[in-house]
C-alpha cells in the first residue's frame, strides 16, 4: 500500500496528473490510502503492532484495512493508556458526510464491530457474523472476528455495505 499525505485538494491532484501520464489507473494509485486528517499508514501499522497480540492477527488487521479503498482511520482519545489513545481503531467514511465510525477494530483481539443490525445482514448467511446483545435501536450490532481470511473477505464486504448505508442516510 502506498501512503500520500497532504490535503484533500493535493492528493486529488496528484492522482489527476498520475492518470493522465500513465492513461489509466494503476495499482499504486489504485490503493492509496489517502489521509489528511486521519492516520497516516506508518502510524496506523505503529498502532496495529504497538496494541496486537499475535503475529497472525496483527496481519489479519492490516490485510482488512488495506483493503478498504477509500476510508478514514482513526483512533480516539483515552485517559486509561498510557499514550492516551484507544485501544482501537475507528474506520469512518472519507466523504464530506460523517456520521462516526461504521467500524471499530481491535488490534488486541482482532475484533471488529459493524455499524450495521440484523435487518443489515438478513440476507448473509456466515458463520463468520455474531450479533452483540444490545438495546433495540443500537445501530452497532454486528461483529466479524479477523480470525481467518474468509472471515477478512467477509468483514471488507460488511464495511463496505456499512460505507453505502451511511452515504444514503
Amino acid at each position: 500500500m502506498r501512503v500520500l499525505e497532504g490535503t484533500p485538494e493535493e492528493i486529488a491532484e496528484f492522482l489527476r496528473l498520475t492518470r493522465e501520464v500513465s492513461g489509466e489507473e494503476t495499482p499504486e494509485t489504485a490503493d492509496v490510502l489517502a489521509s489528511s486528517t486521519g492516520m497516516s499508514g506508518m502510524e496506523v501499522a505503529l498502532f496495529i503492532d504497538g496494541r496486537g497480540r499475535t503475529a497472525e492477527g496483527k496481519e489479519r488487521v492490516k490485510q482488512y484495512l488495506d483493503q478498504l479503498g477509500d476510508v478514514e482511520i482513526v483512533t480516539g482519545q483515552s485517559a486509561r493508556t498510557k499514550d492516551g489513545q484507544t485501544d482501537y481503531l475507528m474506520v469512518r467514511d472519507n466523504g464530506k458526510r460523517r456520521f462516526g465510525a461504521v467500524a471499530y477494530v481491535k488490534p488486541a483481539n482482532s475484533g471488529l464491530t459493524l455499524r450495521l443490525t440484523r435487518d443489515d445482514v438478513a440476507d448473509i448467511a456466515t458463520e463468520c457474523i455474531h450479533f452483540r446483545d444490545v438495546k433495540d435501536g443500537h445501530q452497532y450490532v454486528v461483529n466479524c472476528p479477523l480470525t481467518s481470511d474468509e472471515a477478512v473477505n467477509w468483514a471488507v464486504q460488511l464495511t463496505q455495505r456499512a460505507l453505502e448505508k451511511v452515504r444514503s442516510a
